[in-house]
């Protein structure tokens, strides 16, 4: 048996405003933080949209940095320097791959 923590489910931002509305709306003296959530329901759009944005601008470099690799190892070349240019980029496009598609996940 591992020791190993185990990882917790953290709430996105829009589950806990939706939280936060169902609680506002069953407490009619809370009516003082409207416009603080209608604030934060603003925000949450906006980080939406901007996590969206850079998810498809991260899944655009890593499938160029794939592309990239791809054609340095297939292009045979003998020379020193395209297998440095590939072994560094190999491991940065599989990285940023794996980072593109844990942050399509959190969106």
């Amino acid at each position: 048996m591992s020791n190993a923590p185990r990882p917790h489910h953290i709430p996105s931002l829009s589950s806990l405003l939706l939280q936060l509305k169902s609680l506002r709306q069953q407490d009619a003296t809370l009516h003082p933080i409207d416009p603080l959530l209608r604030q934060l329901d603003a925000y949450c759009e906006h980080f939406d949209h901007s996590l969206h944005l850079l998810s498809l601008e991260f899944n655009q470099i890593s499938t160029a940095l794939s592309a990239l690799a791809a054609m340095l190892e297939q292009s045979k070349l003998d020379t020193l320097e395209c297998e440095q240019v590939y072994c560094l980029l190999e491991p940065f496009a599989r990285r940023l791959q794996q980072t593109t598609m844990q942050m399509q996940e959190l969106a």
